[in-house]
């Protein structure tokens, strides 16, 4: 199997079982009205934001395509968490790999199906992150 894309959480790897990605720059900037009556802004910080979206996620990492961790520590990760987390990302193949510390800003699920003969639960959950 080729790894597409990349994301670990506190060392540990999040599956990429219908995983999708997005990311945006939020910048924090002050505008200054100088005498001459020109505006001048100042860039302060610039934080990326990422949101991820898994599809028909299992409860547990045995029932995960590529044997990454699922749903269940995904949740616990983000209800527990309270700090920053190490997160690792590499979006492609060819891009080497970032590290950014993250706050953990949201987290949803909900209930897709339940396989009550192979003991699995699917959910779509989605998880929100902002650089710190």
């Amino acid at each position: 199997m080729s790894i597409i894309s990349f994301l670990s959480l506190n060392g540990t790897e999040v599956t990429e079982q219908g995983r999708t990605i997005s990311d945006s720059v939020k910048v924090g900037a002050s505008e200054v009205e100088l005498d001459a009556g020109i505006t001048k802004r100042y860039i302060k910080t610039n934080k990326r934001t990422f949101s991820f979206k898994w599809e028909w996620l299992p409860t547990i990492k045995e029932d995960t395509i590529d044997n990454r961790e699922a749903r269940n520590w995904l949740k616990n990760l983000a209800l527990t968490t309270r700090g920053k987390v190490l997160m690792n990302i590499q979006l492609s193949p060819v891009d080497a790999s970032e590290s950014f510390y993250v706050y953990i800003t949201d987290y949803s699920e909900d209930l897709i199906r339940r396989d009550v003969q192979r003991a699995c639960d699917y959910y779509s959950a989605s998880l929100s992150v902002e650089e710190a």
